[in-house]
């Protein structure tokens, strides 16, 4: 893990200011967001051989921690070019892995097989207005990968109650919302930001699903 910390550090500190993101900033500190780590130490836990998708993998922060692992199959899935581009680069510089990003929505028209689903500090709320159309999105994306054995889920957890047009209450969920959506599963649950010491408050959902 270390070794990778210390690797993104280097390569994120080389890239211009002005393609750096709001969060990309997080992956220049000395410690790394906390959902990173959790990441890291679940995915260490999981063959290696696993079909992956990820939805929405920005500049491939997370993506990285798949490559460095070695796992085989990844597919990555970024709507916005600018940081498709410079997840491709990161990739390509950093493991000489390319094919992985690919840049486009994914949604309930994709049909991949997935054996690993993962949506980590990423929200696409676009049009969404109510909480069941999110959690329908999200069995949507779930079922579009061919339901998948393992979910790493992050949410806005629905302690934070302070207006944000950016993320509106209803993609806000709870432990009993994931279980409602995924009855039989075995689902452990890892805070990962906390408001007012993080802008938000944030938990990640570990799911295997057991039918």
């Amino acid at each position: 893990m270390e070794k990778l910390h210390d690797l993104l550090i280097r390569y994120n500190t080389s890239i211009p200011q002005e393609s750096r993101t709001s969060w990309s900033k997080q992956f220049l500190a000395a410690r790394f967001p906390e959902y990173w780590y959790r990441v890291y130490s679940l995915l260490m836990g999981i063959d290696r051989d696993s079909r992956v998708v990820e939805i929405g993998c920005g500049q491939a922060d997370i993506t990285s921690i798949l490559c460095y692992l070695n796992f085989k199959n990844i597919s990555a899935y970024e709507r916005d070019g600018k940081l498709a581009h410079l997840a491709e680069e990161k990739l390509r510089s950093l493991f000489g892995k390319e094919g992985i990003v690919i840049l486009s929505e994914f949604n309930n028209q994709t049909t991949t097989d997935a054996d690993v689903l993962i949506l980590v500090n990423c929200v696409y709320a676009d049009g969404i207005h109510t909480k069941n159309e999110y959690l329908d999105r999200i069995i949507s994306w779930y079922e579009a990968a061919n339901k998948p054995r393992y979910l790493l889920l992050e949410f806005i957890d629905d302690s934070y109650i302070e207006e944000d047009e950016g993320f509106p209450k209803c993609v806000r969920l709870n432990a009993q919302d994931v279980r409602r959506i995924f009855p039989n599963s075995q689902i452990e649950v890892f805070p990962t930001y906390k408001y007012p010491i993080n802008k938000k408050s944030k938990n990640l959902y570990f799911i295997t699903t057991l039918s």
